[in-house]
C-alpha cells in the first residue's frame, strides 16, 4: 500500500481536502510532512508492540558472541538461535551482542524495527490497514499538538484495531476460577 494513500485517509478523517494529487503550499507541506512523520511513529509502535517484523539470518558465532551491530537490520529481541544442525541454544542477550554457548555458524531469528518512509514509498507490509495505520499517525499527530481529546479517540481505535488483527481467528480462553464455580 502506498504511504500517499494513508496520508490521503488521514486528511479525509481531519475533513481536509485531499490536495495531494495538485500543487500545495509550503503550509499543506507542512502538514504532509508532520503525517508522514506521525505515520512512521504509529507503524514502528503497531510492529514492535504488537505484531513484529521478524527475519532470518545467517550469523557466526566466535567463542560465544554475536555481534548484534553487524546484523542487516536493527534489532529489537532474538527470537530463536539454532546452529546449522537445527539444535536450539540458549542466548544472553546485552547491550550490543548476544552470549550463547557454542560457536560457528547459525541462523538467528529476530524481530527487528522498521525504517522510516517516506511520502511516495509503499508500504510491504499488509497486515494493517490504510484506515487503521491512519487512525494511529492522527493519535501521534494530535498528541504532539497537545489536543488530547482528539489524540485520545484516534488511539483508542489505533489501539483496538490493532489488537483485533493480533488475536483474529484466535480463541481466547480464560481459565475457570474457583469463584465462577
Amino acid at each position: 500500500m502506498e504511504i500517499k494513500k494513508i496520508i490521503k485517509t488521514c486528511l479525509v478523517k481531519m475533513g481536509v481536502e485531499d490536495f495531494l494529487d495538485q500543487t500545495y503550499d509550503q503550509e499543506q507541506a507542512q502538514l504532509v510532512n508532520q503525517l508522514v512523520q506521525a505515520f512512521n511513529v504509529a507503524y514502528s509502535e503497531a510492529v514492535t508492540a504488537y505484531m513484529p517484523l521478524t527475519t532470518e539470518e545467517v550469523v557466526y558465532v566466535n567463542n560465544g558472541i554475536i555481534d548484534c551491530t553487524a546484523l542487516d537490520k536493527q534489532i529489537i529481541h532474538p527470537v530463536r538461535l539454532v546452529d546449522k544442525i537445527g539444535t536450539k541454544h540458549r542466548y544472553h542477550v546485552m547491550p550490543t551482542t548476544l552470549l550463547t554457548d557454542f560457536s560457528g555458524e547459525g541462523v538467528l531469528t529476530y524481530a527487528y524495527a522498521p525504517r522510516e518512509y517516506t511520502l511516495d514509498e509503499t508500504l510491504e507490509d499488509l497486515r494493517f490497514t490504510p484506515e487503521l495505520l491512519a487512525e494511529g499517525a492522527l493519535a501521534v499527530y494530535y498528541f504532539a499538538l497537545r489536543a488530547f481529546d482528539l489524540a485520545s479517540v484516534h488511539d483508542d481505535n489505533f489501539r483496538q484495531g490493532v489488537k483485533s488483527m493480533k488475536y483474529k481467528g484466535r480463541e481466547i480462553v480464560i481459565k475457570e476460577r474457583r469463584w465462577s464455580a
